[in-house]
């Protein structure tokens, strides 16, 4: 599977800490927009486990623990990418999505939170070998 090189796997016993660390207080949420939209966008996926990277800036993402996955987004963008990639762009996807919509309820201390971890995983896009098509599916 192709994946990011600097990001580091999380290793089991530290699964707990991984989400909260990612989307703060609204891990919960957050986690099951992640499953919603992989529900939306990845054909044929139907759950499954997923595996939890670290980056090196301290952000992270999820991604399905998926081989290949057929990926069709609403800005036309279709595609078969690596899991990896798959679970960048949806993690992505939902980052932006909560920031916004902790910054219209006025939570601001927690949109920034979704601002820097956004920024962070934006920032490592570009070192991943499928940069290309995780850029157009998030255009």
């Amino acid at each position: 599977m192709k994946m990011l090189a600097n990001a580091k796997c999380v290793a089991r016993h530290a699964r707990l800490d991984f989400l909260p660390m990612l989307f703060g207080d609204d891990f919960v949420l957050a986690e099951q927009h992640v499953f919603n939209y992989a529900q939306r966008f990845c054909c044929d996926y139907d759950g499954g486990f997923w595996q939890f990277y670290t980056l090196a800036n301290g952000g992270g993402y999820m991604a399905p623990n998926a081989e290949r996955v057929v990926f069709s987004s609403l800005n036309g963008f279709e595609a078969e990418i690596s899991g990896d990639a798959a679970g960048m762009i949806l993690t992505a996807l939902v980052l932006n999505h909560r920031c916004w919509l902790h910054h219209e309820q006025g939570d601001d201390e927690l949109a920034e939170h979704f601002i820097l971890r956004a920024e962070q995983l934006r920032s490592a896009i570009n070192d991943h070998p499928e940069s290309h098509a995780i850029w157009l599916a998030l255009d």
